[in-house]
């Protein structure tokens, strides 16, 4: 039995190796990931209804994709939108000079801008983690705040601004058909009754316009045409055309649409700026374009995002309010890891590149070479990336690939370079096919196999697929780009989802390799290295063995969903009986004691995970009146539960509880001291707590399920990369167990040796099995169990293997027994469930599968 390198921390639990709080960052960075940890910690106190629901919905409720695997947003996309959300809704900072005065922890050098009219923030995060998916985030919040809390200073009309042709497509390929709002999980089932919005792309004819609407453009769209003229060359000519010529000088027609366009809207507009660097001058056109819009329909902000939103010196825009630098990216493993190729080679001494750099080329290739063999079963095609110090280089590497490696290079397709003419002009022959392939170079069937250029393409081109890179040319002041762009262009993952640690090698002469020394200083990570030719390339494929494994293949069966949330629950609300609730302090003190709280405190720990729920502040501060406090209480109580539309009928209810339950005995509410009373945390803890289990029953349906299809076989999991350990197992129909930590590989273990198992499977995520359950706060969530069983007296198992336990346990329990049951039910095969925690297992060292039957509960 074989086992894979041993799991390291930084791989199962990256949240132990948060560097950001250390690393160099702007300066309102630091204050506010502070102030914005504590805001998350007190339940978005502040926030409106509206987005509470949003932020409960994107972030406490489990979304299952088609393939059945969990969509989650990772945590540097949350603390984004979170700050942007605070800063605007809950600090209302409206411009830079207050968020400078407010938050930044130094003011050396700082300059106060001097246009400043209207919000601005900067929201900076590295290549390949996820910046459009937090600018959907911002939309969605904006556009639901205007429409349903009628709130005059959000925006309703939205503008996304790209700085080229190939940005813009990236982005057109997201938000065309409203392609993200429709795929992602950003819309709550119940908002979408409030969902009028449509996305016109540049070019577009004018229609009929919805309630929202998002307009994506280039800049260069928006110029006047003497502007255009003099900012028509700002770029290099080989960057501009492989990133997309400027818009042709038809403009002025897309301009008056757009400005028409808006001045048939009301509300406000917000403003996107995707690879927003190029704004870092206050007075180029790009903003003053801005401006200019700003006079026709109001701005409530300007948000700028780029993984490089630095000034032209290298300083950080001051108006960051997040950073989600490389280096963290890398720990997470949101983007691959870069790794140094360390040879002893030395460069020929000739003036012919191929033959200068052949070894560094060779070893490239071969490197390449590795990965293509590796990835074939996973139907993953690698790229080569291969950057040059001139263009006559290029095309004599691209020739030398050609000739040299025929069967991977050959042709005019597998080799993809960008070069110039003799007069320095980009060459006009096939650019669009060109620009093409490289656009779709990440597909399957694309022929392209290594790219060879002398650029280094800086932004918009999102290319997954790079697995080498070669690096042939130093990288200066003069070039204006920086470390983090160029290695940045390698860094997007190839695979979804953390059973993998992806990488990206990096090989290169001894110019190239001190530019990438440059960015380890920046961000003050050490690369991993290995040795080009001596350390071979292993990717751990896990996939069904067949036909050798056929006899240990499993199924389990497709049953129908047996939970959904109630669309109407006015009736349930008003026949809550507040009589029976119980609670504790039971009644509430009227007047709190120091002895009252610390006894509150003390129940308010969970007692499993000893985390703390007490501190968050449910008071209101300055309230007179007891209708404020049940008005407030009722509408937490709607937020917590997703119950948007039922404020009515809780508010009575709440009314009821204090008057008639709460402190034992009737009481006026209008009494000052009880007024006091219900508005202490002690009262606002138990009231969303006894109402919260009160309703959470309520609030899903229990459906009947039946059977959905042909049985889910194990041989059917498609073939993924993994890097955690694996075990060889006899009894498994994949060739190797994949297992998430130490405890799973040493229970798989006992499970291929106890006697009385035929068969047995880890079931890992990309597998697809769930059961749904609901937590605490009557979340949809979804259960993956940890391993699937067949014994010798033909019963199935699902198992479940537990080191530390927290809340949610008990209902994946529940859940999943009565999953079993149901299953037993409607197949007539016999299904049961065990959870094996971790010390009862070291205790009682199991010899046979059926000596775990003293943990089913």
């Amino acid at each position: 039995m074989a086992r894979a390198r041993k799991v390291t921390k930084i791989d199962t639990q990256p949240s132990l190796f948060d560097q950001t709080p250390f690393l160099k960052t702007a300066p309102c960075v630091p204050a506010l990931r502070r102030l914005v940890a504590d805001w998350r910690e007190s339940g978005y106190k502040g926030a409106t209804e509206t987005t509470r629901t949003l932020l409960n919905f994107w972030f406490f409720t489990d979304h299952k994709l088609p393939t059945g695997q969990l969509f989650t947003y990772h945590e540097a996309q949350r603390e984004a939108i979170e700050t942007l959300i605070y800063v605007y809704e809950v600090a209302k900072v409206r411009n830079r000079k207050d968020l400078l005065e407010q938050y930044a922890t130094t003011n050396n050098g700082l300059q106060l801008p001097g246009f400043d009219e209207f919000a601005r923030y900067a929201t900076k995060m590295a290549t390949g983690s996820g910046k459009t998916k937090v600018m959907s985030l911002a939309i969605v919040w904006q556009y639901f705040n205007a429409v349903r809390e009628d709130a005059s200073d959000y925006a309703k009309t939205f503008l996304i601004l790209a700085p080229n042709v190939i940005v813009f497509e990236r982005l057109k390929s997201d938000f065309e058909d409203s392609r993200i709002f429709n795929s992602d999980p950003l819309i709550p089932r119940e908002f979408k009754i409030f969902w009028e919005f449509d996305c016109i792309m540049r070019g577009e004819r004018e229609r009929a316009l919805a309630d929202g609407i998002l307009f994506l453009t280039n800049i260069q769209q928006l110029y006047d045409k003497t502007e255009r003229k003099k900012n028509g060359n700002s770029e290099p000519d080989i960057m501009t055309e492989m990133l997309g010529p400027k818009p042709k000088d038809d403009i002025s027609s897309e301009l008056i649409s757009f400005t028409e366009m808006l001045a048939k809207r009301d509300g406000q507009l917000l403003v996107c700026n995707d690879e927003a660097h190029h704004t870092h001058d206050e007075e180029n056109e790009w903003n003053n374009v801005i401006r200019r819009l700003h006079t026709s329909l109001p701005i409530a902000s300007q948000l700028d995002f780029s993984a490089t939103p630095r000034f032209a010196k290298g300083g950080l825009f001051p108006w960051v309010i997040s950073d989600y630098p490389i280096r963290q990216a890398i720990i997470d493993g949101i983007v691959k890891r870069p790794v140094k190729g360390i040879t002893e080679l030395e460069e020929a001494k000739s003036p012919v590149a191929s033959v200068r750099y052949e070894g560094y080329l060779t070893a490239g290739v071969e490197r390449w070479r590795e990965y293509k063999e590796q990835l074939s079963p996973l139907n993953k095609k690698p790229l080569l990336f291969i950057m040059m110090n001139t263009t006559e280089e290029a095309e004599d590497v691209g020739d030398w690939l050609r000739k040299r490696y025929p069967s991977e290079f050959g042709g005019d397709k597998k080799v993809l370079v960008i070069h110039t003419d003799k007069s320095g002009e980009i060459t006009k022959k096939d650019l669009n096919a060109a620009r093409k392939l490289a656009r779709e170079v990440d597909y399957p069937d694309n022929p392209t196999n290594a790219i060879v250029s002398v650029l280094m393409l800086r932004e918009g081109w999102d290319v997954q697929n790079v697995t080498v890179v070669v690096g042939l040319r130093p990288y200066t002041a003069a070039a204006n780009i920086l470390p983090e762009q160029a290695i940045g262009r390698g860094l997007r993952l190839m695979f979804r989802g953390k059973s993998y640690s992806e990488r990206v090698d990096i090989i290169g002469n001894k110019a190239f390799l001190a530019f990438v020394d440059d960015l380890e200083k920046l961000e003050d990570i050490k690369l991993d290295t290995f040795e080009p030719g001596k350390d071979k390339l292993k990717i751990i494929t896990i996939a069904p063995k067949l036909p050798d494994k056929a006899a240990f293949d499993l199924s389990l069966p497709r049953l129908s969903p047996m939970l959904t949330r109630k669309k109407t629950l006015a009736e349930e609300i008003g026949s809550l009986d507040i009589t029976r609730f119980r609670f504790s302090p039971d009644p509430l003190p009227r007047k709190p004691t120091d002895a009252d709280i610390r006894k509150f405190q003390y129940q308010a720990f969970d007692i499993l995970t000893m985390e703390k729920l007490f501190e968050r502040e449910y008071a209101i501060k300055d309230v007179q009146r007891p209708d404020e406090i049940v008005s407030y209480y009722a509408k937490l109580i709607a937020v917590n539960l997703k119950l948007p539309g039922q404020f009515s009928s809780l508010a009575p209810k709440v009314w009821e509880f204090f008057e008639k339950r709460a402190f034992g005995e009737i009481v006026a509410l209008n009494d000052s001291t009880i007024i006091k009373a219900m508005n202490h945390r002690v009262a606002g803890y138990v009231v969303l707590d006894v109402f919260g289990r009160a309703l959470k029953e309520k609030l899903i349906e229990q459906l009947e399920p039946s059977i959905e299809g042909q049985d889910r076989l194990l041989s059917a999991i498609e073939p993924f990369a993994f890097s955690r350990s694996v075990l060889d197992a006899r009894k498994c129909v994949l060739n190797l167990v994949p297992c998430d930590n130490d405890f799973e590989y040493e229970f798989a273990k006992f499970l291929e040796n106890a006697k009385d198992v035929q068969a047995f499977s880890k079931l890992p995520q990309q597998f697809g099995f769930s059961i749904e359950y609901t937590d605490n706060n009557a979340n949809l969530r979804y259960y993956y169990p940890d391993f699937v069983v067949k014994t010798d007296q033909d019963e199935m198992w699902l198992v479940e293997t537990k080191g530390q336990e927290s809340l949610e346990v008990q209902y994946k329990d529940r859940a999943a027994n009565l999953w079993c049951e149901n299953a037993t039910q409607l197949t007539g095969q016999q299904w049961h469930y065990v959870k094996v925690p971790q010390k009862g297992y070291d205790m009682l060292q199991p010899v046979e599968f059926s000596d775990l039957l003293t943990f089913v509960s």
